[in-house]
């Protein structure tokens, strides 16, 4: 990571992997997680960004600086066995994705760099708030700053068809 004041240091591998949810430069990626923890096997499932992409919200309450963040994505399943119904498939996509996001975020924070572009975020909606709070070009960031993130997994796709539960029990 480089900054102003030079180089600051290296995310690599799996640490690295929230950077692509956050920004809207990824049109596609793949997560790959269990379902349940006694199966052996793992699902492997495609996520595109839809248009609406990344949204992230600055919140300014007292000396608190809070920032919201909302994707959109479609998934699409690469394969699987046995049963697995689509709010098992979103709550463990939405999970790993959170996952991702908030690992990169924290190693962004040991290397002191504002990994997501933050007060970016604050200076292009507030920038009143912005200059109260900035030093050297940049805002304070704690692992509390990225307070909530929404990830709506739109759609469910199977190969070429939409996946949906068509018995329910």
């Amino acid at each position: 990571m480089l900054s102003k004041d030079g180089f600051k240091g290296i995310i690599k591998g799996s640490a690295a992997r929230g950077n692509q949810w956050m920004h809207n430069y990824t049109n596609q990626a793949e997560v790959t997680f269990k379902l349940d923890t006694n199966e052996r096997d793992y699902i492997t499932v495609t996520l595109d960004k839809l248009k609406v992409k990344v949204k992230v919200k600055p919140i300014v309450t007292g000396q608190q600086i809070r920032f919201e963040a909302e994707i959109k994505l479609r998934a699409k399943v690469n394969g699987f066995k046995g049963a697995v119904t689509t709010k098992e498939l979103r709550d463990k996509i939405v999970t790993e994705v959170k996952k991702e996001i908030k690992e990169t975020y924290e190693e962004g924070l040991k290397l002191d760099v504002d990994i997501y572009r933050l007060s970016e975020h604050l200076y292009r909606s507030n920038v009143k708030a912005w200059k109260k709070y900035e030093a050297n070009g940049k805002i304070p960031l704690t692992k509390d700053s990225l307070s909530k993130i929404d990830i709506y997994v739109d759609k469910i796709y199977l190969g070429n068809k939409t996946f949906e539960e068509t018995i329910e029990e």
